[in-house]
């Protein structure tokens, strides 16, 4: 029988790992031509996987369940983890597979990428009976679309338990499929490409207002560098100010660490109100409210909080190249903050 951590864990993810590379040039290929790098690097990937590494950096208890290649890639993608405190118990390691890879070109004056990817030729993962019990221990599960046969059986587990469902819905990610896995999540963090076609708005403060109405306890909607749109869980609307940068060197995982900061920081949030002993009780069984619940108790401060945090870091994050290795530190983002 397969066991995974089931105490310790605050937050859960289901997605892609992957390896990115990223290789910085002057311009964009047109054409047949010879080119100098500027520069490269190599750093971990995914969008739900980035999201936790960042959690993991920032304090948060994070475990990934994904599928990888028993290859020299999967063996990055899992040191690479364990350098941002992901546990990995969950990944599974397929012999002779391949495991995913990116290749970024990072345009150096702006900042812009072109992404080339190789799809890993592992099989999606198995829902397990270990991830009903590590998924139903944790207080969050952290999405995006992937793997959508297991995610759909980790959200019915995280519906039945209490466990706060949230979605990173990306840009070029919706289709109609990924209604549905919209409405049945509490949180709703999307990007503009993402929630215009959702909502069929291009107004975003009535944007995040759907998504809100749609069931969403915490809608949300980032627009780069000019910030972010919310609507908290009864209804009251919050705009998030960005934290514009002179230079951007690489926009790879902005979104992903907002994601990863504001959970992070949200966890950390439900972890105090229990430790202080201030969560309200069940009126059925008067035991300590699950994570649906305590986040619908969640105060207007402490979620302000997760948002500029989260959109500090993600801001920060693009003064490097990669998605991860840019992080900045605790004391960088309380700095910018201010």
């Amino acid at each position: 029988m397969i066991t995974f951590p089931r105490k310790g864990i605050d937050i859960v993810g289901i997605g892609a790992s992957t390896l990115d590379r990223f290789i910085v040039v002057d311009h964009f290929p047109t054409g047949r031509e010879v080119q100098q790098v500027v520069s490269s690097t190599t750093d971990g990937g995914g969008p739900v996987a980035t999201a936790l590494a960042v959690a993991g950096k920032y304090g948060a208890r994070p475990a990934m369940i994904d599928s990888i290649g028993d290859d020299m890639v999967g063996r990055h993608i899992l040191d690479d983890f364990e350098k941002y405190n992901v546990n990995t118990e969950a990944i599974q390691v397929e012999s002779g597979a391949n495991s995913g890879v990116a290749t970024i070109l990072v345009k150096e004056s702006t900042g812009e990428r072109a992404v080339f990817f190789e799809r890993s030729t592992a099989t999606e993962p198995e829902f397990l009976d270990a991830h009903k019990q590590l998924i139903g221990s944790a207080y969050i599960l952290h999405i995006n679309g992937r793997h959508r046969q297991l995610m759909r059986s980790a959200m019915t587990v995280a519906k039945e338990g209490g466990t706060i469902i949230s979605l990173d819905g990306g840009a070029q990610r919706y289709d109609e499929d990924m209604k549905p896995i919209t409405e049945a999540s509490h949180i709703v963090i999307v990007a503009r490409d993402y929630a215009e076609k959702y909502t069929g708005t291009t107004n975003l403060e009535d944007a995040c207002r759907i998504i809100h109405e749609r069931g969403a306890l915490i809608a949300g909607v980032t627009d780069g560098a000019k910030g972010s749109y919310f609507v908290w869980p009864d209804g009251t609307p919050y705009r998030c100010k960005p934290f514009p940068q002179a230079i951007v060197v690489d926009t790879t995982g902005a979104g992903d660490s907002f994601h990863g900061a504001f959970l992070a920081d949200l966890a950390h949030t439900i972890n105090q109100m229990k430790l202080e002993d201030h969560t309200p009780t069940s009126k059925l069984d008067g035991a300590s409210m699950c994570a649906v619940e305590l986040l619908k108790h969640c105060g207007h401060s402490d979620l302000e909080k997760a948002a500029i945090f989260a959109s500090a870091v993600a801001s920060l994050n693009t003064q490097g190249i990669g998605g991860r290795s840019p992080l900045p530190t605790l004391q960088s983002v309380q700095e910018l903050i201010g």
